[in-house]
């Protein structure tokens, strides 16, 4: 299978759609720090005397971040199932 050649114009939509797909990658690592940090290191470290004990009451931010960074994930896979559709005069089937 030889792919044809890429206009200045797919190689844009091409850049697009892979500076989407790293910021999904970002969104969801961001979305694992803050559901790990605020679900299981804070009540930890309380629990064992590390932090105080009124630090608890910051969980819910860490929670409202990572359920915010998930949707914005969410938002921008959306984005990429619009860009991939440069994909397709490229290649003539995805699957090889």
């Amino acid at each position: 299978m030889d792919p044809n050649a890429l206009t200045p114009a797919e190689w844009k939509e091409m850049g697009h759609l892979l500076s989407t797909l790293w910021g999904v990658v970002a969104l969801i690592v961001f979305f694992a720090a803050n559901l790990l940090i605020g679900h299981v290191w804070i009540p930890s470290f309380v629990q064992s005397g590390h932090l105080p004990a009124n630090l608890s009451k910051v969980r819910p931010m860490f929670y409202f971040a990572a359920i915010a960074s998930f949707g914005g994930a969410i938002f921008l896979l959306s984005k990429v199932a619009d860009f991939a559709g440069v994909l397709r005069p490229i290649f003539d089937r995805f699957w090889i």
